[in-house]
């Protein structure tokens, strides 16, 4: 339970308090009592986005629970509570341009086409004629990078293509409430919480 006020505060908080958040944590009872949930998305049951060439393939899994009771009935409590939140997505928003099968070849002519350079044609300088090359003259090196890269979606060279994105989140709160008298009481209460976003390809 909490409660966020930002205007009209009590005089409590005093003259010049901004804004106050109360939070309530809950306590154990004399019975045992607990609760478990999970919440699923997963992109195989999503629709995808109409300007996407592919889904985002989301998977978001969350999911924990809580159980408190009693130590010493009447006077000594526990309770205590676990979320997780899981992440996985690997959205297709990325846009590079590679080197196609007619480049390697030696002809550039579509790549410098007016239909991938909106909608101007270029001349490519010597040792270039109309727009082609002797393969013998380009990079051993370089083709045996590109036979390692994905074929192109287009005669441009277009890739699209999507980074992994990972982020784990946790968090834990417990509680222990000790009931000396009408009068006297004392809680402890501790909270972890802690998330990891790895790069993508760590």
């Amino acid at each position: 339970e909490f409660k966020v006020e930002t205007s009209a505060l009590p005089a409590q908080y005093g003259h010049h308090s901004g804004g106050a958040v109360n939070a309530v944590t809950k306590s154990g009872a004399n019975a045992f009592h607990g609760t478990a949930f999970e919440y699923i998305r997963n992109s195989a049951l999503n629709a995808r986005n109409a300007f996407s060439l592919k889904g985002d393939g989301l998977k978001r899994n969350q999911f924990g629970g809580t159980f408190g009771g009693p130590v010493v009935r009447n006077k000594l409590f526990f309770f205590g509570g676990h979320q997780s939140t899981i992440k996985r997505a690997v959205p297709s928003d990325n846009i590079q341009y590679i080197p196609t099968a007619a480049m390697v070849a030696g002809d550039f002519t579509a790549v410098a086409s007016p239909a991938c350079n909106s909608g101007r044609q270029i001349t490519l300088r010597a040792p270039f004629v109309n727009n082609r090359i002797d393969p013998a003259l380009l990079s051993r090196a370089a083709l045996n990078v590109v036979k390692l890269l994905p074929r192109a979606d287009d005669p441009c060279g277009k890739i699209t293509f999507g980074r992994p994105n990972s982020d784990n989140e946790h968090q834990s709160i417990g509680k222990v409430d000790y009931q000396r008298s009408d009068k006297h009481s004392l809680f402890f209460r501790y909270q972890f919480y802690r998330r990891d976003t790895p790069a993508a390809y760590d």
